[in-house]
């Protein structure tokens, strides 16, 4: 997705490429958070509860990232 981005030859294809993995990271900070705090938090015993969005949106950018 982020060579997507770096490849866009028009700002318009820019525009579009940049708002789609925005809209993909704000999704999965909702998702990340409730799969987070309602299974992995009762299942994993050294996991705490994602507390802010600004925690699951850095965890769900650096997941995104890594893939």
């Amino acid at each position: 997705m982020i060579a997507d981005i770096l490849s866009s030859r028009s700002v318009s294809q820019l525009t579009s490429n940049l708002l789609t993995f925005l809209i993909v990271i704000i999704i999965n900070m909702f998702v990340l958070r409730w799969l987070w705090n309602n299974s992995l938090v009762k299942h994993v015993t050294v996991l705490k509860p994602l507390g802010t969005l600004m925690d699951a949106f850095l965890l769900s950018l650096s997941l995104t990232l890594l893939k």
